[in-house]
């Protein structure tokens, strides 16, 4: 398999590697950006499309191409930062790691972040409000303000507006009116209770209403603004890290809503969009589709003129891919967090190796699974997992080796920590595979929010994406920006 992604799939690639920079000037550049995206996904699922705690289950790590890891192997700690935050390239390396660096390059179209203004809250909105949560909220405060005052717009929607702190926000600093919706009574109780406690001068300016928020929910939500404002005006749509489908259901929203003038949307959480079809096949990889991805005519149509089934390769891993940390977290890390870092990967799936050799499932005893703080050597990693989690016997599990059902944590405890001997010189090849994966992590978030994108433009709105945080505080940093012309 190594020797397969190294040859035929990149050489191929490598002998049409000059469309993606052409595909920047030609009438079909979406399509073939598309195109472009989906062969490079295709070829690289060995780094995403399983669970990180199977990786060594799967034999994933045998998949590498020897030349990548002969190259990536031998990097200083500094070195493999840059390769993974910079995506920097030495000239000796193979042609297949090099395109593979040049082709993440090209489909992470997200735009550049530049310095984003820092600016502190009033104290009154910093109370139970972590660094993170006061960042997200002043800058994309900041964003809609300017957005909105170019059209004179008075009145914000937020949609899916949580305990309404960039609702209060919007009021205090710039005197907006504001529609916090959201789909559970209770939130909306604790955003009142909230209010009149921390900002009772905002009771008639900023109201909060339960809606169970669908793509058809557009006039539902021009009563309520009539009912809790008595006018009807020009709106601006929002929504901080709206999660799975609700991001969808708000761009469909703005097409339909007619007083929905502005729309700015930053999305999170694209592996809880809803599947449409879930099913097994004869390998171990379950096929999956979803409703609202793809979401533009020219990714679907590209797709079925493609020899691509993306029910195998664009599935839920795929998606969560999309929501992880940028590479940007790479930046200056130290050996130590690295080596913290792999071990605590490495560690859990030489656990699940252990269950799955042996016929066992792991299930949780608490909440959490192994603490990090447990991480000082794999002696104490063990001891702390066998007290979190329960080997328990697999159905139709067959005897294996020595492994009795009834053995003891000290049995399991010896053969957990052998089976470790064997594999923990693996530490440097998990830790390298982490870094290709985040260097997939922006081209894979570029490809769903220019599918998203290209809906839009499909439906005559104009649209774009603006960086709105620091990828280091926030990782979902992006927004969706439309206004209708």
């Amino acid at each position: 398999m190594a020797d397969a992604v190294e040859n035929k799939s990149w050489q191929d690639s490598a002998a049409s590697g000059g469309t993606f920079r052409m595909a920047r000037v030609t009438k079909n550049v979406r399509a073939i950006y598309f195109l472009d995206a989906l062969k490079l996904f295709h070829e690289t699922q060995w780094l995403y499309n399983i669970p990180v705690t199977d990786l060594l289950t799967s034999g994933v790590l045998d998949l590498f191409p020897k030349k990548w890891l002969h190259a990536l192997q031998i990097l200083e700690n500094e070195e493999l930062n840059d390769f993974v935050v910079s995506k920097r390239i030495k000239p000796e390396w193979s042609e297949t790691l090099k395109l593979f660096v040049e082709k993440c390059r090209y489909i992470d179209q997200l735009p550049t972040i530049n310095n984003i203004v820092e600016a502190k809250l009033p104290k009154s909105f910093q109370i139970g409000l972590s660094c993170k949560k006061q960042h997200e909220i002043m800058n994309l405060a900041h964003l809609i303000h300017m957005q909105c005052t170019s059209q004179n717009i008075k009145v914000i929607v937020d949609l899916g507006a949580g305990l309404g702190y960039i609702c209060q926000l919007l009021h205090n600093l710039y005197g907006y009116k504001v529609l916090g919706l959201e789909k559970n009574q209770a939130i909306i109780n604790n955003a009142q209770d909230r209010q009149a406690k921390m900002y009772p001068n905002s009771l008639a300016h900023v109201r909060y209403s339960c809606c169970n928020l669908t793509c058809a929910s557009a006039e539902t939500i021009e009563t309520i603004l009539y009912n809790e404002f008595e006018e009807k005006s020009d709106v601006c749509l929002i929504g901080l890290h709206a999660c799975g489908d609700l991001s969808i259901d708000a761009i469909k929203i703005f097409y339909k809503m007619q007083v929905a003038r502005i729309f700015i949307m930053v999305s999170c959480c694209y592996h809880k969009l809803s599947i449409s079809i879930s099913m097994q096949t004869d390998s171990l990889i379950k096929k999956q589709y979803f409703n609202n991805f793809p979401l533009s005519n020219c990714l679907k149509t590209v797709i079925n003129n493609s020899d691509f089934d993306t029910g195998f390769f664009l599935r839920q891993p795929f998606l969560r891919l999309a929501c992880q940390e940028p590479a940007d977290r790479w930046c200056n890390m130290s050996v130590k967090t690295h080596n913290e870092h792999s071990f605590y990967v490495l560690a859990r799936a030489v656990l699940q190796l252990y269950a799955a050799e042996n016929g066992f499932s792991l299930m949780k005893q608490t909440q959490k699974g192994t603490r990090k703080s447990q991480c000082l050597n794999f002696e104490s990693y063990v001891k702390d997992s066998l007290n979190r989690y329960i080997l328990q016997p697999s159905k139709g599990r067959k005897e294996q080796g020595n492994i009795d059902v009834q053995s003891t944590p000290d049995i399991h405890e010896k053969n957990i920590v052998k089976l470790w001997k064997s594999h923990c010189d693996k530490l440097k090849i998990v830790e390298i595979y982490s870094g290709l994966q985040l260097m997939l992590q922006a081209a894979a978030e570029s490809f769903i929010l220019q599918d998203r994108l290209c809906w839009m433009e499909e439906q005559g709105l104009k649209a774009t994406i603006i960086p709105v945080m620091n990828k280091h505080l926030s990782p979902r940093s992006y927004a969706i920006v439309s206004q209708k012309r």
